[in-house]
């Protein structure tokens, strides 16, 4: 499996984000990248030319090479469970994307499968080594503003997310592309789990457009003693700064914290355009959490964002849907 001293990795989804692992697995000296997938031909075909290594359409066949230790699974929302419980069951450690499942008894389904292998899992919930809100959460357990009271956070796509880049729009929306993000961030900030949740949320923009999903999402969470509200949408104006809004505001006993993440202090000014871009995490370009996941794999750690936190946040998000469908709130 090893070769000489490093992992061999695979990853499957050749997308945005599957391109964002094969490139990750390429640049740390501790992994070589041997194989990518993609449920399309020609798709497979173009990331593994472009990336120098074989590709397939066929998940069995990373499942059974024997040359491969660890997985990326970098396909849509609704397409993780089949590719994790394949790979687990073969013993694979496995980096998954957020959300590690649509649903809670899926989550379940790949908790058991890693246990029984006894191998690595861990959810990709990166916004955790983003520099602002690392150290916030370094804040917040030192004490420095107090304990939490308020939390106000958001995460937006520009429009051109639903419409242009993702094929499968309408098999998910910004619940589930995007809020799982701040369900995880507010879970770590403040240390503690989601009680109950309310939601309402807004269609017809995207629908216009043929995509039948949610224009956008605000839901109000009891975390632990901290009133919390989230907002996420996927029709924020494609001329935008960045590809992403994203804001989180943190209220306590006797501080606060603010934290833009989508304005990192560079500005552009072109002829005709004011930019100030988000360099460093829109779409996981830290190498930082898959740095995190070699490392747990080749020191035999448990990695920080866990399956257990995965299933968290899907519970959350359920509970999330199922407001916004009965207009109700619901307790966890």
């Amino acid at each position: 499996m090893m070769k000489h001293g490093r992992l061999n990795a695979a990853v499957v989804g050749a997308g945005i984000y599957g391109h964002i692992h094969a490139r990750a697995y390429q640049r740390d000296p501790r992994t070589e990248l041997v194989c990518v997938w993609s449920r399309s031909q020609q798709r497979a075909q173009a990331t593994g030319e472009k990336l120098g290594v074989t590709y397939t359409t066929e998940l069995q066949r990373i499942a059974e090479d024997d040359r491969i230790d660890i997985v990326s699974i970098a396909t849509p929302d609704f397409a993780h469970t089949e590719a994790a419980l394949m790979m687990l069951a073969a013993g694979k450690h496995v980096l998954v994307e957020k959300p590690m499942a649509m649903t809670s008894g899926e989550c379940r389904d790949i908790l058991a499968a890693r246990d029984r292998a006894g191998a690595k899992l861990m959810v990709n919930f990166h916004n955790r080594w983003y520099p602002p809100i690392a150290q916030a959460k370094e804040v917040i357990d030192e004490g420095q503003i107090g304990l939490p009271v308020v939390c106000y956070a958001r995460l937006s796509d520009q429009i051109v997310v639903p419409t242009e880049w993702l094929t499968w729009a309408n098999r998910s929306g910004p619940e589930w592309f995007l809020l799982p993000h701040l369900v995880d961030i507010v879970r770590w900030l403040l240390g503690q789990e989601v009680n109950g949740v309310f939601a309402t949320g807004h269609k017809g923009i995207l629908q216009a457009r043929g995509i039948d999903c949610y224009d956008a999402v605000q839901a109000q969470l009891q975390v632990g003693e901290t009133i919390v509200t989230l907002e996420s949408s996927w029709i924020l104006p494609a001329a935008w700064r960045s590809v992403i809004d994203f804001k989180i505001d943190i209220l306590g006993e006797t501080g606060r914290i603010a934290i833009e993440a989508d304005k990192e202090g560079l500005e552009i000014v072109t002829a005709d355009r004011y930019e100030t871009p988000f360099i460093l995490d829109p779409t996981t370009t830290e190498l930082l959490p898959f740095q995190h996941f070699i490392d747990c794999v080749l020191n035999d750690e448990e990695p920080s964002c866990t399956g257990e936190d995965g299933l968290a946040v899907t519970q959350v998000i359920e509970q999330i849907v199922a407001s916004l469908e009965d207009g109700m709130a619901h307790s966890l």
